[in-house]
């Protein structure tokens, strides 16, 4: 049983800019909810009762976000006074009395679109020793993200590059979402630190890093390409306008999303999916 989770909220979000310069990326909006309101949703789906984010950039802009969305759960925040990265930022929260005292803990990327059952997850960390269990999909694109391959066994043999698949190798791709033992978690020390590194690596070495290929759906909100894909796919032709938004009259938006306090002058153009430039 899950009682606490996680999602990570912290980071620039490099890949994001020039977008995430001004709004953390997890806070981008899609239409009357933030990227993170799917992550949240997840985290709640499992029984959680307490979820904490950890903030940094932009902390007051994403914790403005998070106010908005109805999550079901008590919401805790964790603000960073320096980025401890994804481990430490778990540690730090940890310090912080935020993950609770007993039972495993679901981590969950905050830069998601993630409808997943993770029942098998569950079931994999109550009935075997994993210390972190990743919850993995078939690949999508293995030129694109890293693969994940595992043993008979179910644990975690490699995680390899993007690149095309050895021969025999069944690719799994993880989509940001695993449970970590208490066990794993009280091992985190609180120092700047990256998951891969400082959790996956010691429980692999000891063969105690499981995986479980899940169903359901995952998409990455990772560079203004996919939030632009992502925001129009769920416009499907529409446009949505926020309450402060000005729009003159002559202008053109055809299928847009225009946020939060924006302007739109006269003769404005919008992008149609039908336009190439």
């Amino acid at each position: 049983m899950i009682t606490s989770a996680m999602v990570l909220a912290a980071g620039r979000g490099t890949r994001m800019r020039p977008l995430s310069d001004a709004i953390p990326k997890p806070a981008l909006p899609l239409l009357s909810q933030p990227v993170i309101a799917s992550p949240l949703q997840l985290a709640t789906s499992t029984g959680a009762r307490e979820i904490t984010v950890n903030t940094w950039h932009l902390a007051e802009v994403m914790e403005r976000a998070l106010a908005g969305i109805e999550v079901g759960a008590e919401l805790r925040i964790s603000r960073e006074e320096r980025l401890m990265g994804t481990a430490g930022g778990v540690a730090l929260a940890r310090d912080h009395g935020l993950l609770g005292d007993w039972g495993p803990v679901l981590i969950v990327n905050g830069d998601g679109i993630l409808n997943l059952d993770l029942e098998p997850v569950l079931r994999r960390m109550t009935h075997e020793r994993d210390l972190v269990t990743l919850a993995l999909l078939p690949h999508l694109d293995p030129l694109r993200w890293s693969r994940v391959v595992l043993d008979d066994d179910s644990c975690v043999c490699g995680i390899k590059q993007p690149g095309p698949p050895d021969s025999g190798e069944v690719p799994l791709l993880y989509p940001g979402v695993m449970l970590v033992s208490r066990e794993a978690l009280n091992g985190l020390e609180a120092r700047p630190g990256d998951i891969p590194r400082e959790l996956w690596e010691p429980a692999r070495s000891n063969r105690r890093l499981g995986g479980v290929v899940v169903s359901g759906h995952w998409r990455e909100v990772g560079t203004p390409q996919d939030y632009l894909s992502t925001v129009l796919g769920r416009l499907n032709g529409d446009e949505v306008i926020h309450p402060t938004a000005v729009v003159h009259p002559s202008a053109s938006i055809g299928s847009a999303l225009i946020g939060l306090g924006s302007r739109i002058e006269a003769g404005a153009v919008g992008w149609h999916p039908s336009c190439s430039y």
